[in-house]
C-alpha cells in the first residue's frame, strides 16, 4: 500500500473535522500571536504549577507558521484516510487525542519547568505514522519523501532519531520529546490491544455446576454428623435450594 492524497471532500468525517480544527487553531495563532500560545499552547510550567490542564488538547491545533500547519495538515490528510476506515470513526478520534495528549504529558515531564510554548499536532501525527506502521507493516513508504522503506522501519527509524535529538538537542527548537512521546503511546497503545484481543477464551464457570458441588457437601455433611452439623447460613442455603428445586406431589 502506497500513501497518497485524497480530496478534501473525500476524507473520513473525523480525519475533516480534525483538519478543519488545525486551520482554526493556526488562523488563531496568526491572529492573537503569543497569548494564544500562552493560554492554548503547552507551557510545562504552567501546565505543571498552574494545572492548565486544557492545554494538553489545545496545543495539538496551535501552529508555529504556515509551513509548520500545512506539513501536519498534509500528514492528516493522507494518513487519516487511511487509518480512519480501519479504526472506526469514534477510535481514531480518540486515537489521535490520545496520542497528543500522551505525548503532552511526556514533554511537561521531561521539561516541568520551561516557560517555553510547545505547539502543533506533530506528536498526534507521530502516533498517526506509528498505527500506520502498525497496521501495514510492510507497506512501502517513502522516508522524507525521497527514501523507500516498509513503514515497520520507517516506525523504528522515526523513533531513533527522535530518542537521538531528545539526547542531543533539550533546547531546540523542535520539541523532539513530543514526537517520540506520540509515537511510543501509538505503539503500546495498539500493542495492548493487539495482546488483549489474542488471550485465550475462557469458558465461562457452568454456575448450575457449581451450585451442585455445593449442594453436594452439604448434604454429605449432614450423612456425617446430622442436621446439627450445619451452620445457619449453610441451613439456609439448603432451604433455598430446596424451595426452587422442589415440586409437588
Amino acid at each position: 500500500m502506497k500513501l497518497s492524497a485524497a480530496p478534501l471532500r473525500d476524507l473520513p468525517p473525523v480525519t475533516r473535522a480534525l483538519a478543519a480544527a488545525i486551520f482554526a487553531g493556526w488562523l488563531a495563532q496568526m491572529f492573537f500571536g503569543f497569548k494564544a500560545s500562552f493560554y492554548f499552547g503547552l507551557v510545562p510550567f504552567n501546565f505543571i504549577g498552574r494545572l492548565w490542564l486544557w492545554q494538553a488538547v489545545t496545543y495539538i491545533f496551535l501552529h508555529a507558521d504556515f509551513w509548520h500547519f500545512l506539513f501536519n495538515a498534509f500528514m492528516l490528510w493522507m494518513l487519516g484516510r487511511l487509518l480512519e476506515p480501519q479504526m472506526g470513526s469514534r477510535k481514531f478520534l480518540l486515537y489521535f487525542l490520545g496520542c497528543g495528549v500522551a505525548a503532552a504529558l511526556l514533554t511537561a515531564a521531561w521539561t516541568p519547568g520551561s516557560p517555553r510554548p510547545v505547539i502543533g499536532a506533530s506528536g498526534a501525527i507521530y502516533g498517526l505514522l506509528g498505527a500506520f506502521a502498525f497496521l501495514f507493516p510492510n507497506s512501502q513508504v517513502y522516508f522524507y519523501f525521497l527514501f523507500p522503506m516498509s513503514a515497520r522501519a520507517m516506525a523504528v527509524l522515526l523513533g531513533g532519531l527522535e530518542f537521538v535529538m531528545t539526547l542531543s538537542r533539550p533546547g531546540g527548537k523542535i520539541s523532539s520529546i513530543t514526537h517520540l512521546g506520540g509515537l511510543a503511546a501509538g505503539l503500546l497503545w495498539l500493542w495492548a490491544e493487539r495482546r488483549l484481543r489474542e488471550r485465550p477464551y475462557e469458558e465461562p464457570a457452568d454456575t448450575g455446576a457449581l451450585e451442585r458441588a455445593e449442594i453436594d457437601r452439604l448434604l454429605e455433611k449432614i450423612s456425617r454428623g446430622g442436621q446439627g452439623a450445619l451452620s445457619r447460613s449453610e441451613q439456609e442455603r439448603l432451604d433455598e435450594y430446596a424451595r426452587r428445586k422442589g415440586g409437588r406431589a
